[in-house]
Parts: structure tokens; sequence; C-alpha cells
């Protein structure tokens, strides 16, 4: 097949590293896949001079020619816009953003079959009412999760396929048993977003430290933290992503504490670098069994998070059992078995509109 998989931009993003290993594993099975990129977000476009828009070009450009963060083996065609004239005839063309979707809309037959994956509810990413609107359209879903998969039924009246699980990248993402840090290590991914729960996950710390006061608090982030933290935390400031494995595996347990994610990528990783995993239960459900491969917990509730903890601390070898079979289980999610279920799905959507 001819594989257009549409994306907003080139930037590091668990959603784009889950595309990306997507089109990558697609090319390895004979499929001609190309990764489209615009050099400018989509959406309206900002009122600029032709100097300004020239410039605006050369800078993306020359930051975009590739993706430095990830070894990408298909081909990347950057292109001024996501219009249909710009895009590579196919036989699927996967809209991965609600603004991509907006655009795939108005393509032709000779884009093919177009496929609209859903990675998250994404009304944190611009007008509620427009993201809205590519839910109700009539392209073909796929959804990353079942609660995903429930929410476009329920509310928008779609029937999709999924959930889409991505696999892990075992590889990249493991570690050896261990013994538990002393004092113990606690680690967490850092977002400024609201939602991402990065205020919760710290408030959590907080209390816990009033009976383990010597807890290490671990993070990573893209950017400076801006929320307050623990002087003492121990934070990686955009580490590669070979660092990543080190990080985890650093980590005795691993909070997640979003409010609302299509999939989260982290703790999947974490449960593969054996650490015991706490997390609040949104999107998770595909891939951990709450109370034995995971502790769950409701989202905006910093309380529930840190006794979660607590009770990993208090018992160190409930918190090896978590993390051991934690482990176990995340080793059958594969992206063997990933890729072959979104190859079989993509199969079926181009043979029922031949």
């Amino acid at each position: 097949m001819r594989i257009n998989f549409l994306v907003p931009g080139l930037a590091i993003s668990g959603g784009n590293r889950i595309i990306f290993e997507y089109a990558n594993r697609l090319g390895a099975r004979g499929h001609a896949v190309t990764i489209v990129a615009p050099t400018e977000w989509p959406g309206p476009a900002p009122r600029r001079s032709p100097r300004q828009r020239l410039a605006a070009l050369g800078r993306y450009l020359l930051a975009n020619r590739r993706v430095a963060w990830f070894d990408l083996d298909v081909a990347l065609k950057i292109v001024p816009s996501l219009a249909e004239r710009h895009v590579p005839d196919a036989d699927v063309t996967i809209a991965t953003y609600w603004r991509t979707a907006e655009a795939q809309a108005q393509y032709g037959p000779r884009k093919g079959v177009p496929v609209y994956f859903i990675q998250g509810y994404e009304i944190w990413g611009g007008p509620r009412e427009e993201v809205e609107a590519t839910y109700r359209g009539s392209t073909i879903k796929f959804a990353v999760s079942s609660w995903l998969k429930r929410l476009l039924r329920d509310r928008f009246d779609q029937n999709p396929v999924g959930p889409m699980v991505q696999g892990v990248n075992f590889e990249q993402f493991h570690h050896e048993a261990r013994a538990i840090n002393d004092p113990p290590r606690i680690g967490m991914l850092y977002r400024d977003t609201t939602w991402r729960g990065t205020t919760e996950g710290l408030h959590a710390v907080e209390l816990v430290r009033k009976k383990y006061p010597r807890v290490r608090l671990v993070m990573f982030g893209q950017g400076w933290p801006w929320i307050e933290a623990p002087a003492d935390v121990e934070y990686h400031h955009d580490p590669p992503q070979h660092e990543l494995r080190k990080i985890y595996g650093s980590c005795d347990i691993w909070i997640n504490p979003s409010w609302h994610e299509g999939l989260p990528l982290p703790p999947m990783e974490a449960m593969a670098c054996r650490c015991a995993v706490v997390t609040t239960n949104v999107g998770t459900e595909d891939y951990l069994v709450p109370g034995e491969t995971a502790l769950v917990v409701p989202p905006r509730d910093a309380e529930a998070i840190a006794d979660a903890i607590l009770t990993l601390l208090d018992d160190r070898r409930r918190l090896q059992a978590v993390a051991e079979a934690g482990h176990r289980h995340i080793r059958t999610f594969t992206w063997e078995r990933a890729v072959l279920g979104f190859e079989r799905a993509l199969e079926d959507v181009v043979r029922a509109r031949r």
C-alpha cells in the first residue's frame, strides 16, 4: 500500500513517536510510507509579509529537514501546507491531529481512503467546537484506546476501529531486576499543561515526604519547570532518547497523574524498565491490571496518588511484586503485534472502498 501520515509538525512528542514507529515498521513490511509535514502549523494562516513568510520557511526547513530525535527510515515530505496539491497520491491517507483532519476532509479520491487516527481528546489543542467537528465527520476513525473508542461512540455517534494499542520498543526500554533504592526514587514526566496533572503529582510527593522525607523526586521534560518543584528535584532537561531508559531504570516508582490522555506512553516504558507504576485511570485500562500490574487512582486527586505511593513504600515486597508483574505483563505489548493489527485494519478499509 501507499500510505501517507499527515502530521502537524516534527517536534518530539509521544504522539509523533508512535506515528513514526508505525511508519517505520509498515515501511519495513514493504509498504510505501510517506510522512507529510507542513512548514507552518496547520490552521488559519497568520498575516505576514512575503519576507516574513520566506524567513519563517527558512527557519522551519533548517530545523525540520530531518527528524533529529528519531531514526526515520521512510520518506519525509516537507510541504508549504497540507493542501491537497502538496500531498502525494496514495491508497490511504492518515490524519493524526484534528487540524490535519480538517485538511484531509478536503481531499479527493486520489489521496486514497481517509483514515483519522485519534490518539487523544484534543480539545486542549484548539476551539472545542472545531476539534469536536472533526470527530463527527464521516472519515473512518481509528481509536488508540478503549476509553477514546467509547467517547467517540457515546458522544459523537461514531464506530471507530480499535483499540489500536501501540507496542513498546524493548530494544530501547528494558532494565535488569534490581534492589529498591535507599532512599527510594519516584519518577514523573514534567509537562506544564494543567491537564497533565503535574501540580497534583508534585503535591502527592510533598504528602509522601511527610512520612518518608528522604524520598527523591526524578523528572524529565522538554521545558524548564515553572510549576513549583522541590529544591532537590533531579531534573533531566530534554534528555536524548537513549537516556530515557536510564532515567526510568533509576526509579522505583513511576507516577502518571494526567487528568485525561488517549493512551499514555510513559507508564508503559516505565513498566518495561521495572518501575512500579501509580497512574490515574485515564487511557491505561488497555495495558494494565489494576492492583496487580499497577496501582490505579482517580484523576485530580493528589491524596489518592500519595496513598498509593505510600502503600508501596510501606510494603517493599509489594512494591517489587507490582514492578515485576508490570514488567512481565507489558512485555506482551510488542510492536510486532501492534503493527500487524494496524496493517490489517488499513487493508480492511482499503479493500472495503474498492
